[in-house]
């Protein structure tokens, strides 16, 4: 179900001067490039998804061939004493679930056709660090949710944004880090979010650096969901467009290459000589080689708001 047509209070023209209206949770989420739906996920839609998440952590069968201690850096120039601290894997399971739930629960609230990328569930322990970053295209828009969590101060760990501009062109993430992460806190011209449990955060994940400081706790458990907008710019990239007919059964629709990151299905494993791997490569490819991008993930510059007069 689309957003209910009275929840579009927002008034807007592009720069073509055509007008438009949508909700306010989707006007800051494309302007401020972020936004947070506090309470949005039901106790037991939490509770189903980490009593999975906990009962392969239980068996060690299952522990082993789904999760992995990583022992490299989650993101690239993390401090060492940071690396081996987080267990993670790829669409596990119980993400796969929580992913589909989200988009389907997100219809309703976001003006935006997001569509499934892929998933990722990680458990972070004492001393886990996030070095800042920008995501890849998979991730135009993102969604960080914590099921659970034990820190020192009783608060969860908060992960910083920093929307001042766009950043999605930058490409020197040393210069990323250091204008970002490595700033002073109280000179820090970004915005630390706090996520209690039920609590989402959509972000533009290619346009805006993100990161987390040290955990100071015994646990925290998180799930990241990302997706792309299948009415966005980047569709207009050449290899972004892939027909994936063969799997769907004869529906009609055509697949972007974005859709499920490279897989088959929701369902399916990255399998690197799959011809849907292939395609997204070339993607990744084409997309590393553009100069400028800032007109094509979450390209909203041009959107001004229209205050409308009282009858």
């Amino acid at each position: 179900m689309p957003v209910p047509f009275e929840n579009r209070t927002v008034h807007f023209v592009n720069e073509d001067g055509v007008s438009g209206k949508t909700n306010p949770e989707t006007w800051s989420l494309m302007k401020d490039r972020f936004v947070v739906l506090r309470n949005f996920i039901p106790k037991e839609i939490i509770n189903m998804t980490l009593d999975s998440w906990k009962t392969v952590e239980s068996n060690p069968k299952w522990d082993e061939s789904i999760l992995y201690r990583e022992m490299n850096d989650i993101t690239s120039h993390s401090p060492k004493n940071s690396i081996g601290k987080s267990k993670a894997g790829y669409c596990t399971p119980w993400g796969v679930a929580m992913h589909r739930w989200l988009k389907d629960a997100l219809d309703t609230v976001i003006d935006m056709q997001l569509r499934e990328t892929y998933s990722y569930t990680r458990k972070y322990d004492r001393g886990a660090y996030l070095t800042s970053h920008l995501d890849r295209p998979s991730c135009e828009i993102s969604a960080t949710i914590c099921l659970d969590y034990k820190s020192d101060d009783n608060t969860p760990w908060k992960i910083w944004v920093q929307n001042d501009r766009d950043y999605v062109d930058e490409t020197d993430r040393e210069w990323i880090i250091n204008n970002t992460q490595n700033v002073p806190i109280r000179k820090r011209n970004s915005i630390a979010v706090s996520l209690e449990v039920g609590d989402v955060l959509l972000y533009q994940g290619p346009n805006i650096p993100h990161w987390r400081d040290t955990f100071l706790g015994e646990y925290s458990y998180h799930i990241f969901l990302h997706f792309y907008n299948n009415n966005s710019r980047i569709m207009n990239i050449p290899s972004a467009q892939f027909a994936r007919k063969d799997w769907l059964k004869g529906n009609g629709r055509d697949v972007p290459v974005l859709e499920f990151d490279g897989r088959r299905d929701r369902y399916s494993v990255k399998e690197g000589e799959s011809e849907y791997n292939k395609r997204m490569q070339e993607f990744s490819e084409e997309w590393n080689q553009i100069p400028n991008k800032t007109d094509l993930a979450n390209a909203y510059e041009g959107l001004t708001r229209v205050e409308k007069k009282g009858k």
